[in-house]
């Protein structure tokens, strides 16, 4: 008889990510999760201490997978509004990813606007295409962030739809509606 096909962790982690994507948080089971890999539960608690564990592999995959999604450049974007598109674009494309990282319950972590591990790298862009201090450039992620993630919320729950055009223009509104309640210059790019 030949021997069984091992099970790797990373195929686990895969097949959870999966059923996540298809059917939220709530769909990944371990008996659900052995039937995506063909196996008994038990090669899932050789790899894994419990179900706990495998959540916050799927949570830190789907962190990692937002973190690439937001760093994508986008047409005719200045850099920092496509982090909004991105945002945005992620909501839609994977909204039971975007559930779990914003919209699920995580009373372990720490508040969103000041533990996310994308904020340096959206401070970073602020600060090299503007001239905002600090608190300002804070603000102003706040604010963007904000506006971004109601945009993106009302597509996941289906509450709203927008056109690609209709987001960029929304977030450029914004944009310079706080660039311009700061005092800066508006360049006349759009923004």
């Amino acid at each position: 008889m030949p021997p069984k096909a091992r099970i790797k962790k990373e195929d686990v982690l895969l097949k959870a990510l999966k059923l996540v994507q298809k059917g939220g948080i709530d769909a990944l089971t371990a008996k659900a999760l052995a039937k995506e890999l063909g196996c008994s539960t038990q090669p899932v608690f050789w790899l894994y201490e419990n179900m706990g564990e495998v959540k916050e592999a799927v949570f830190a995959e789907a962190s990692k997978l937002f973190g690439e999604a937001l760093r994508k450049e986008t047409d005719g974007n200045n850099p920092y509004k496509a982090v909004g598109v991105n945002y945005i674009n992620f909501a839609a494309k994977e909204p039971e990813l975007f559930k779990l990282l914003y919209m699920s319950e995580r009373s372990d972590k720490e508040n969103l606007l000041t533990s996310d591990a994308s904020k340096p790298f959206i401070m970073e862009i602020i600060a090299r295409n503007e001239t905002f201090e600090e608190a300002e450039a804070e603000r102003v992620f706040e604010e963007m962030w904000l506006f971004s993630h109601g945009i993106a919320t009302m597509i996941v729950c289906g509450t709203a739809s927008f056109t690609a055009k209709q987001i960029e223009d929304m977030l450029g509104d914004v944009y310079r509606g706080l660039v311009l309640r700061l005092g800066k210059r508006v360049d006349g790019k759009d923004r």
